[in-house]
């Protein structure tokens, strides 16, 4: 065996690798967008009353509100304009925080990795059409 034969079948082990990692990856990442669902951006006014804080958005024309826990109005920094998510299957439904990263670092690896397989494929055909 001589080294670009080792090289061939080195590249092949990895692409194969890449490749069934990069896809449970996507398709972790897919299932996690399907369970969670999609969150657009939206402006968020915090009203604060004596029996507790409200917030009120606009989303889907319409507008929405609904009470804040104290755990939640703590966080709030900018009471006139709070940067907020809501679900856009539901609009009703309010988050005062970003998605938490995990999905797209999950995409991102299984974009990675498909890249790794491709990459490996293209050395394996070019090493095959050399030899």
């Amino acid at each position: 065996m001589d080294a670009s034969e080792v090289v061939s079948v080195v590249a092949e082990v990895i692409g194969w690798i890449a490749l069934g990692g990069g896809l449970v990856c996507l398709l972790l990442a897919l299932l996690i967008r399907l369970a969670d669902g999609r969150w657009l951006p939206t402006e968020a006014v915090v009203i604060d009353q004596e029996h507790g804080a409200t917030i009120r958005w606009f989303a889907e024309g319409a507008f929405h509100q609904r009470r804040l826990s104290d755990e939640e109005r703590a966080h709030v920094r900018h009471p006139e304009e709070e940067p907020a998510y809501f679900k856009e299957r539901e609009p009703d439904r309010l988050r005062l925080h970003e998605s938490p990263p995990g999905r797209r670092i999950i995409r991102n690896v299984g974009l990675i990795l498909i890249g790794i397989a491709v990459v490996a494929g293209i050395v394996g055909l070019v090493l095959m059409f050399t030899a």
